[in-house]
């Protein structure tokens, strides 16, 4: 549905409204008299005390009035990781943001705050050892002679040249900053699910829209902002689901697929007078009224679309996957618009592509065109302002790995070691990355097949690596030669989600956790075991072959399973297991441990009862492959952060500082140190820093 602008009433001065700022105006004055008694009895420090609290609530009544709601916020300075024995393993190509600072190009990355010199030169790499909160940036401004950056869970980041520090929204929960837009002396601020909202160097605002939308009348949050362009006294606003947001002079205008977008997932807008052209995830349409009852009309169907940008005296389009197109007028007829594509030697293997620009000095059309990638960043140019011909593309820069072994994604959901030392890092959309002792990384292993890993698990006799996908179980021999076992041999389902190798005399096979129950055999041949048979829940999550006995972790309790039958079940009812969900469970010992989502870490005695530890740590929500031990210890990782247990003085320490993010996806150990897989990228930790660590709670 449409509405015209003109016929919207500015953000709201309803009676109710201005009811409450006149009670307000009445408080003040009885505040201020109190101000003058307060100061005369108590001195200049109370007086000023009141006076502040009647301001804050004057102008948050105020704020209130106009639409512009006060956001409560907390800010902290970041210190820099000052011990040893961490070092981190990621990837920084994965570029999201642009923004030139202090004579610099600040690259926000999936690994990362990125600096290089306007030739492309590395100068620094900044990561969470430096002071920032996370790895995973997703946009970048200058604003306030300062750069501030959006992170993917942790608010927004400021950053002076020197130190970091960290704005934390305290009256929502969503900290996902999406987009970073300087407008006429404020910062607006996207975010996923949080609104819209403004930052004028003190305060933070909300901006909410004018609905008028049947069933959905009065002043509405802006949810999953994907971009912000600003024109004069126009905003644009586009969504990841909800079209397209117009805000012209505070007044609000909607539109969406019934107003003729190709689809509700705005990637670009370019506006330029009358003219207004929005770019889809499915195509572009365009509207040339020269009122705000617009009507679009789709001129190019290209799925994957991924940003739109104005250049010199053209405007480019750009996919997913790197490929550009030039948006025009056709010579022949000016009323046609014609879509031609940009030939340039892009890499096969692009994903994630955007393009993005920014003023440079006295350049050619004075900008300088970028197209940000999973792969790192190009830079484009053309002779003249038509955009004729071929543009000169140049690669910029070679994004710096704090280790040789350069990951293909930073979310990473699962490890495992193998025979020869060798770390295979397996991610939910990229295959497995593995690395030698070194830190080399040898190859990466990806397909249609090897993509989505679920978990690793090295099968020691018959020296294969193990991995669970999506597509069912791959075997991987000693030359990343694979087989692949699926429903078609037997598995209950594709969707294998973990493995545990078991051995009981000469007899070998696997117990595959999927989606419909727990297959257990051979190569050869596979039996099932599901609720009918009396498995607590058929999403199973985590297996392991444990003294005589399997367990297998559901989404609806723990099976205790022998000769092939479940002998007991653990759940809220009839045990205490405080939450159903277990997708983690690690052996040391006699002793079993077991992860639960949202009941933290539990504890199986031999005596068949179960302990929590959810007095020494919370109750976590431990993720799966997220617990590993090496006799000594036990790692487990949760969605904010790592816990680690010291077997020997049965105490706790946490772990979240040393990490590149705080949700913590998988644990695997060596001989010297523990690998903590993140969503953004790996953390070796010594053994000797733990040591060290573990030394300081005794004392």
């Amino acid at each position: 549905m449409k509405w015209p602008l003109n016929q919207i009433k500015p953000l709201p001065k309803l009676a109710p409204a201005a009811a409450f700022l006149k009670r307000r105006r009445h408080a003040l004055i009885a505040l201020a008299s109190l101000i003058v008694i307060a100061v005369m009895i108590a001195g200049p420090i109370a007086g000023w005390m009141i006076k502040r609290r009647a301001d804050r609530e004057f102008e948050a009544a105020r704020a209130l009035s106009e639409g512009r709601a006060l956001a409560l916020f907390e800010k902290d300075a970041r210190r820099a990781f000052s011990g040893g024995g961490v070092e981190l393993i990621q990837s920084s190509r994965a570029t999201r943001g642009l923004a030139q600072f202090n004579g610099s190009v600040f690259a926000a990355t999936g690994g990362g705050l990125v600096e290089f010199d306007e030739e492309g030169k590395t100068k620094r790499r900044y990561t969470t050892l430096d002071g920032l909160p996370e790895s995973d940036l997703t946009s970048i401004a200058v604003f306030n002679s300062k750069l501030f950056i959006g992170s993917g869970s942790q608010g927004l980041i400021v950053f002076d040249g020197k130190r970091f520090e960290r704005y934390r929204w305290t009256d929502r929960d969503a900290q996902a900053v999406t987009a970073l837009l300087e407008d006429r002396g404020r910062l607006l601020i996207g975010t996923f699910a949080g609104g819209l909202l403004e930052f004028d160097g003190g305060r933070f605002r909300e901006i909410k829209a004018e609905s008028k939308q049947e069933g959905q009348e009065g002043q509405r949050r802006l949810a999953g902002i994907n971009c912000l362009i600003a024109e004069g006294a126009r905003l644009f606003v586009g969504t990841f689901a909800d079209g397209l947001w117009v805000n012209d002079s505070d007044h609000w205008s909607h539109f969406t697929v019934a107003e003729g977008l190709p689809s509700n997932r705005v990637v670009g807008i370019v506006a330029d007078g009358d003219q207004l052209i929005v770019a889809s995830d499915f195509g572009v349409a365009i509207d040339n009224s020269d009122s705000l009852q617009r009507r679009f009309q789709t001129i190019a169907t290209l799925p994957e679309l991924s940003s739109a940008i104005r250049y010199g005296g053209g405007i480019l389009l750009c996919k997913d996957d790197g490929e550009v197109f030039r948006l025009g007028s056709d010579r022949r007829n000016s009323n046609r618009i014609q879509l031609s594509p940009v030939d340039w030697k892009r890499p096969e293997s692009l994903s994630s592509c955007q393009l993005a620009a920014f003023a440079k000095g006295n350049k050619p059309m004075g900008e300088t065109l970028w197209l940000m990638s999973g792969e790192g960043m190009w830079r484009l140019g053309w002779q003249d302002e038509r955009l004729s011909g071929s543009p000169r593309v140049s690669r910029f820069g070679e994004t710096p790995n704090l280790s040789l072994g350069a990951l293909k994604s930073n979310v990473i959901s699962a490890l495992a070691f193998d025979d020869l030392g060798r770390l295979w890092a397996g991610s939910f959309r990229d295959g497995i990355d593995v690395i030698a002792p070194d830190g080399v990384r040898i190859t990466h292993l990806e397909s249609e097949t090897v993509r989505e890993i679920n978990a690793l698990v090295w099968d020691a006799r018959s020296r294969r690596m193990l991995a669970a996908t999506a597509q069912g179980l791959i075997r991987f021999d000693g030359s990343f030669g694979s087989e692949r076992l699926s429903r078609a041999d037997g598995l209950l389902s594709d969707s294998v989600l973990s493995a545990a190798v078991i051995q009981s005399g000469d007899r070998e096979g696997v117990a595959l956790a999927t989606s419909r129950g727990l297959s257990f055999g051979d190569a050869k041949r596979f039996r099932g075991l599901t609720t009918v048979q009396g498995l607590p829940d058929n999403g199973v999550y985590s297996v392991l072959s444990h003294r005589e006995f399997i367990y297998a972790g559901t989404r609806g309790g723990l099976a205790q399973i022998a000769g092939g039958r479940v002998v007991r079940v653990f759940k809220d009812s009839n045990s205490k297991l405080s939450h159903n969900w277990t997708p983690a469970l690690c052996a040391v010992g006699s002793r079993l441990f077991i992860g639960t989502y949202g009941g933290g870490v539990f504890e199986l005695t031999a005596a068949g009862e179960l302990v929590s530890f959810a007095s020494e740590t919370g109750r976590q929500t431990v993720n799966q492959n997220a617990m590993a031990s090496d006799g000594e210890r036990l790692y487990v990782g949760a969605l904010d952060g790592a816990w680690v247990l010291d077997l020997r003085s049965q105490k706790w320490a946490r772990l979240k500082d040393e990490l590149p993010s705080s949700v913590v996806l998988s644990v695997a150990v060596d001989a010297r140190s523990v690998y903590f897989g993140a969503t953004g990228g790996i953390a070796r930790i010594e053994k000797a820093y733990l040591e060290k660590k573990f030394g300081k709670m005794k004392t």
